[in-house]
């Protein structure tokens, strides 16, 4: 379970979010939503703990979750990032190069993130970045929080169809699934739904 408490999200001094509470539940899929630059992948970030909030907390299971202390939290996390080709690596001949990773591919293979600039990643079709998001869940089945950044972005309505349906296996599991996206689509399967524009200041 993550829950957060009050919390206030600046970053470069512009106030995103304000007082924003929510609990994304065990075995629930929760999504976050919003216009474009309402907060919603620096929201994330902030729950993983590479943003500090400035006010209020966030918290693992009733544990505080801090940018100190998140290392160890991100153990339990499995990430799909909104460039998820960043990841595409994983599709790949054992033999072929892997180029260095930024902090959006960071933990599903505990890759530190690269202070080097790496190439563009080469694109992905949308089968390859539904087959890309099935097997990092599949090898990730032991971490008990999923979190995705528009994992549907650029899929078909039935390739997003698929791919809500792997998220959903995750929630039976009784794992907590959070979300950020504006299609409507993974909005109609959510359990919850937190809108960042109705408490943005």
């Amino acid at each position: 379970m993550l829950e957060v408490k009050d919390a206030t999200i600046s970053v470069g001094g512009r106030c995103l979010v304000k007082g924003l509470s929510l609990i994304a539940r065990d075995g629930q899929m929760t999504c976050i939503t919003g216009s474009a630059g309402s907060g919603k992948t620096t929201f994330l970030r902030t729950l993983m703990g590479f943003l500090p909030v400035e006010s209020g907390f966030v918290s693992v299971d009733g544990e505080l979750l801090t940018v100190a202390s998140a290392p160890a939290f991100r153990n339990l996390m499995v990430y799909l990032p909104q460039e998820i080709r960043q990841l595409g690596h994983q599709l790949r001949a054992p033999e072929m190069p892997v180029s260095e990773a930024d902090e959006y591919g960071v933990w599903n293979h505990a890759i530190l993130p690269s202070a080097v600039a790496a190439e563009a990643p080469e694109p992905l079709s949308p089968e390859a970045i539904c087959e890309l998001a099935g097997k990092t869940l599949r090898e990730a089945s032991d971490r008990p929080i999923v979190i995705a950044d528009e994992p549907a972005a650029d899929l078909t309505p039935e390739l997003t169809e698929q791919l809500l349906d792997l998220l959903s296996v995750q929630a039976k599991a009784g794992k907590t699934v959070l979300l950020a996206s504006r299609k409507p689509q993974l909005l109609a399967r959510a359990d919850l739904i937190f809108n960042l524009d109705t408490i943005r200041q």
